[in-house]
C-alpha cells in the first residue's frame, strides 16, 4: 500500500509537470506511486498517467499511441467522482470526446489535429476537491 503522503507529493509533481506541458514528466512521477499502489485509487491513478502520455504520443507524433492511451485513460478515470483525490478533471472530461474522436480520425489517415492540452488545476482547487 502506498503511503498517502507519497501519493500526495506524487499528485503535486504530477500536476505540476502537466500544467507545464510535460507530460513524460509527469507520467513518470506519478508511475512510481501507481506501481507501489494496490490501493483504490490505483485506476485513477493509471488513468491520469495514460491521459499525460497520450498527450506526449501526439506530442511525438504516434497516432496509434495517442488514440490508444486516451481510450485506456477514460476508461480508467470514468468511475472517478468529481475532485477525486482533489483532482479536477473537469475540462479533461468536457475535451475528453472531441480528443478522442481527433486522435480516432488521424490514426485512420487524417491530418494530425492541432490540440491544447485540457487544464488540470492545482489540487483543492476543484469545488468540489476531496483532497486525501
Amino acid at each position: 500500500m502506498t503511503d498517502p503522503r507519497t501519493r500526495e507529493a506524487a499528485l503535486d509533481a504530477f500536476l505540476e509537470h502537466y500544467s507545464a506541458g510535460r507530460w513524460f514528466d509527469a507520467h513518470e512521477v506519478l508511475e512510481a506511486a501507481w506501481r507501489r499502489s494496490d490501493d483504490p485509487p490505483m485506476p485513477f491513478l493509471q488513468g491520469l498517467i495514460q491521459w499525460a502520455v497520450s498527450l506526449e504520443h501526439h506530442r511525438r507524433g504516434n497516432a496509434h499511441g495517442a488514440r490508444a492511451l486516451i481510450d485506456r485513460a477514460l476508461r480508467n478515470l470514468a468511475g472517478a467522482p468529481p475532485g477525486h483525490l482533489g483532482i479536477d478533471l473537469t475540462a479533461c472530461r468536457a475535451a475528453a470526446r472531441g480528443l478522442r474522436a481527433a486522435f480516432a480520425e488521424w490514426e485512420a489517415g487524417g491530418p494530425r489535429p492541432e490540440i491544447a492540452a485540457p487544464a488540470i488545476p492545482p489540487r483543492g482547487e476543484a469545488p468540489d476537491a476531496d483532497v486525501g
